[in-house]
């Protein structure tokens, strides 16, 4: 088997998240679709978790989705509309554990396990189909019914956006509680599995590493049902036979390009403020141009306070896209490196125009 990598997305996951997708979610898929994606592979950096699918699996999960015969209903009205619904039951329940910070009920969790399985499939289609490259097969191959099956989708995005860092937040939460009664620091709530979590729910007695915690802190990777830590991604890789190629750095130190994904001025000036997590967003300054990797809900209150909005990852249909539009905010995404070239506090023009960003 080709061994080629592909960059799927980095953000502000857990450890939880990759061995819950991953032991729970790629059966739910292969359920579903018929074909899944077996070895994806996250790498924690330090600060974000990367999450890398080799090239041709990602190929045959989609191509999968996109032949769906549509007799089976699974684009149908009344499988998106039950996923709404879901969605909706997925959040009701996060907001009264939050409210009654009743993070160890485990009749809850097992509820939420049970919806998340139930909605992710449709989570996957709606954020997967209607991006250009994957909406365009589909339009090809269902010329009459594309129109209204991607309106269905998108519009079922925008009302599901958000929901996994929502549950990842509360799994987070979960941890950092059970954490907190075995004398760890709540800074270790990123760094357990999803198994770990689910034994310190049902066993008071059951003990972590203070060890391993440390060093997955310091950076981890995870592929099937194993932790690796202290060891480089490139080394991980090279011992693995995979092989990654980095995009190709189309910008410079000094300019940036992306994809204009809400239009605005040729020339906006202002200073930067790299926010990566949702715990860093009271670091937010008004007024700033908003760089990050991919907005997600919890960004919203500094998006309505951001002179523009530039994103490494996304498209046109994606969340800073979506909620840009919305606010009437100026908005690139897809630049690939603005979190890499551009640090907190530099000067820049953005020509949301013609998507290009340089530095003063």
């Amino acid at each position: 088997m080709n061994k080629d990598l592909t960059l799927a997305w980095t953000r502000d996951f857990t450890l939880a998240w990759a061995e819950w997708w991953t032991k729970y979610m790629h059966p739910r898929l292969v359920e579903v679709f018929g074909v899944g994606v077996p070895n994806q592979i996250s790498y924690f950096n330090g600060r974000l978790l990367e999450t890398y699918r080799l090239t041709e699996e990602s190929r045959a999960f989609i191509d999968a989705v996109v032949n769906m015969d549509l007799d089976s209903g699974i684009f149908g009205e009344e499988k998106i509309n039950r996923y709404v619904e879901v969605i909706e039951q997925i959040r009701e329940l996060i907001r009264n554990v939050n409210k009654n910070k009743d993070f160890k009920n485990r009749i809850v969790f097992e509820e939420l396990m049970k919806l998340s399985k139930e909605m992710y499939p449709w989570y996957t289609v709606s954020y997967l189909l209607p991006q250009e490259q994957w909406a365009s097969q589909l339009t090809k191959k269902y010329p009459k019914e594309s129109v209204e099956i991607l309106a269905r989708l998108i519009e079922a995005r925008k009302n599901s956006e958000g929901t996994i860092e929502e549950l990842i937040e509360y799994w987070r939460a979960v941890a950092g509680v059970l954490l907190s009664e075995r004398k760890f620091q709540s800074k270790y709530a990123s760094f357990v599995t999803f198994t770990e979590i689910m034994q310190m729910l049902d066993h008071e007695n059951c003990l972590l590493s203070r060890e391993e915690l440390e060093n997955r802190y310091t950076g981890y990777i995870f592929l099937g049902d194993k932790v690796y830590s202290n060891i480089s991604k490139e080394t991980f890789f090279e011992k693995n036979g995979f092989h990654f190629v980095a995009f190709s750095n189309e910008s410079t130190d000094q300019e940036i390009k992306g994809v204009v994904s809400c239009i605005g001025p040729a020339s906006i000036t202002g200073n930067v403020s790299v926010i990566l997590k949702n715990s860093e967003v009271g670091n937010f300054k008004e007024g700033s141009i908003l760089v990050t990797v991919m907005t997600n809900p919890f960004f919203i209150p500094i998006m309505k306070k951001a002179k523009a909005v530039i994103t490494d990852e996304g498209g046109i249909t994606c969340h800073a896209s979506i909620v840009s539009r919305e606010l009437n905010i100026p908005c690139i995404t897809g630049t690939k490196f603005g979190t890499k070239v551009l640090k907190d506090g530099d000067k820049v023009e953005v020509d949301a125009t013609n998507g290009i960003i340089k530095k003063l």
